[in-house]
């Protein structure tokens, strides 16, 4: 046990190195060095006892420097650098690119910020509205929108806190607990227009999109979510994976992590890759972390569920607990295909026809 906390203390002591925290690095190896080794001068000159306390206090001295004298500031941005904003918002736009002609850009002022949506259909066509997955942005519904667009206004929301073209006031203040949640994609859908619509939701989208349905049930025609987050646990591996890709700016690290989340479908890295590779070298997130909701709250979600799931997905884990757990809607279809997290993408084709049969169009 001793030896995996030094191998910590090291790994951290090599993130503040790269981060340019060349005194916190110090304090962090001499750390290190305190709890593996100890002067062969102090072991023959002290007894066993202050021996023992003395390096006690000197453990106890170093990590509360590192704690007091190294704890960062208040967030005031969810982007490491202005640079890396500027990236990201370039692979945004040519993102975007791929959308039909015509896509419009809205801008909504919450409570929040200011939240940009992107729109596409017919003003004439009812209302969809699309809530995108973890880390990537509104643009990612580009390969679902074929069999909707015709038939459908399509709203696609960037999910304020995230790496996208919506802003926060203050980074710091967002959207935290179910019910601010709800009442968050309320205020958007009442500055759209949009009194009623089918939603669909992925990864942390299906976590917004539950809430809201929870909620506001009477605004939701009907769910689809894909590999939704808050129907099991997040795991504590999928924290850890995006920790190290954030704190070890490795482009090998990265790549794995990129791999781990996405998958290894070129159908899913050609695209969204880059992005994901630029979300997670240029920014820190503002967004609550997805609670499974409970049986109680699954039953009063009537309206009807399509639910995908995927066998190989890390995020949501075991398709067929997932399935299980998604049994107390009342009236829910399940759908497995294999496909790793962002089976909408991965799955498209089949997706879109089972999408459109579930809407009738």
């Amino acid at each position: 046990m001793k030896w995996i906390f030094i191998l910590l203390v090291i790994l951290f002591a090599l993130a503040t190195l790269m981060g340019h925290s060349y005194l916190q690095t110090t304090v962090l190896v001499l750390l290190a060095l305190a709890l593996a080794w100890w002067p062969r001068y102090l072991k023959q000159h002290w007894s066993r006892r202050e021996n023992l306390v003395f390096r006690l206090i000197l453990i106890i001295v170093l990590l509360g420097s590192n704690f007091i004298f190294f704890r960062p500031g208040p967030k005031t941005s969810i982007y490491i650098s202005d640079e890396l904003r500027d990236d990201l918002m370039k692979e945004y736009d040519e993102r975007v690119g791929t959308w039909p002609a015509g896509t419009e850009d809205i801008y909504i002022d919450t409570d929040f910020g200011k939240v940009h949506v992107l729109a596409c259909g017919s003003e004439e066509n009812p209302p969809l509205v699309m809530i995108h997955a973890a880390s990537m942005g509104a643009h990612s519904w580009a390969e679902n929108l074929a069999p909707l667009s015709d038939h459908y206004r399509i709203y696609s929301v960037d999910n304020i806190g995230e790496g996208n073209k919506s802003q926060l006031d203050n980074a710091m203040v967002y959207p935290e607990t179910e019910q601010q949640i709800a009442d968050h994609f309320a205020q958007i859908m009442d500055s759209l227009g949009i009194r009623r619509s089918p939603l669909f939701g992925a990864s942390n989208g299906g976590f917004i999109a539950q809430c809201f349905a929870y909620q506001y049930p009477e605004r939701v025609e009907s769910l689809a979510l894909f590999g939704p987050m808050g129907l099991t646990p997040l795991t504590g591996k999928s924290f850890m994976m995006l920790s190290v890709a954030t704190m070890y700016p490795f482009q090998f690290v990265r790549d794995g992590v990129t791999r781990w989340a996405l998958g290894e479908s070129d159908a899913v890295i050609e695209p969204y890759g880059e992005w994901f590779n630029l979300i997670m070298r240029g920014t820190i997130p503002s967004v609550a972390r997805p609670v499974p909701m409970n049986d109680e709250q699954k039953i009063q979600i009537s309206m009807p569920v399509l639910l995908f799931l995927g066998t190989e997905d890390p995020i949501v884990g075991n398709a067929e607990i997932a399935s299980e757990a998604a049994r107390k809607y009342p009236d829910v279809r399940v759908e497995i295909m294999k496909s790793g997290h962002l089976i909408a993408v991965e799955q498209a084709e089949r997706v879109n026809n089972i999408v459109s049969e579930f809407l009738g169009i």
